[in-house]
């Protein structure tokens, strides 16, 4: 088994909190279950560390983080509101390199696979909003995106709910109607439009995520009211 095909595993196994935040990452354990050498497994948890899902303390190995708390939701929340509705209305000005048509595929593909896990909702968001990015041609900007590691922090929020409660099952049709409406208004070159979707898809994120972070009550509305993507907790 590649490298690859092992970090894919180990990160699937995280995200889906069957290591629990936190917690110590068993090596051995992985290698038997997996039926590999270590080798590929410590190189897989190299990668995740650079991922912000697994940290190594000298003298103890390898563990997986924390989940986020509320100021780091908030925080990084603050940082997408910045980034990403200002990417989307720079992508609407040229009809002819724009992905807007590469995004509604991604959508279109990933509702025909049929594919309804927490798992690969997540897989489908990182790689719906990395495309966005990507396509920027700006590398600082998507260097910070990318360090935010967004969609993985945000999908370990729903704990033991391995294929996804009832009400993340309500988030599937809502964000993939999200993100194709998105990817609609980049390729018909409406910046206004775009960079307004972006932002209310950020907005509704944020308001379906919330209710996972058990002491943080956010007022939506405050957020898609200020330009700069400044989030402000209600009191």
């Amino acid at each position: 088994m590649e490298t690859e095909s092992v970090y894919d595993l180990i990160r699937e196994k995280i995200v889906r909190n069957d290591i629990r935040p936190g917690s110590k990452v068993n090596i051995d354990a992985l290698v038997r279950e997996l039926g590999v050498s270590q080798t590929p497994v410590r190189e897989a948890l190299h990668h995740l560390e650079g991922d912000g899902l697994v940290e190594r303390v000298r003298g103890r190995g390898y563990s997986t983080t924390a989940l986020l708390d509320a100021t780091e939701f908030r925080h990084m929340f603050e940082v997408r509101m910045l980034l990403e509705p200002w990417s989307a209305r720079v992508l609407s000005s040229d009809r002819m390199t724009n992905p807007g048509e590469d995004l509604v595929s991604l959508v279109d593909d990933f509702r025909a696979s049929g594919n309804v896990s927490r798992t690969h909702l997540a897989m489908h968001d990182e790689l719906f909003h990395k495309t966005l990015q990507r396509a920027t041609g700006n590398s600082f900007l998507f260097t910070a995106f990318e360090s935010l590691h967004a969609q993985l922090h945000l999908f370990r929020l729903y704990g033991d709910d391995i294929e996804g409660s009832d009400t993340l099952g309500e988030h599937f049709g809502v964000t993939l109607d999200e993100h194709r409406a998105i990817g609609e208004a980049i390729a018909q070159c409406d910046p206004n439009r775009a960079e307004e979707l972006m932002r209310m898809h950020l907005t509704n994120s944020l308001k379906r995520f919330a209710p996972q972070m058990s002491d943080l009550s956010v007022d939506a509305a405050a957020v898609a009211a200020v330009p700069t993507g400044r989030i402000r907790p209600s009191r």
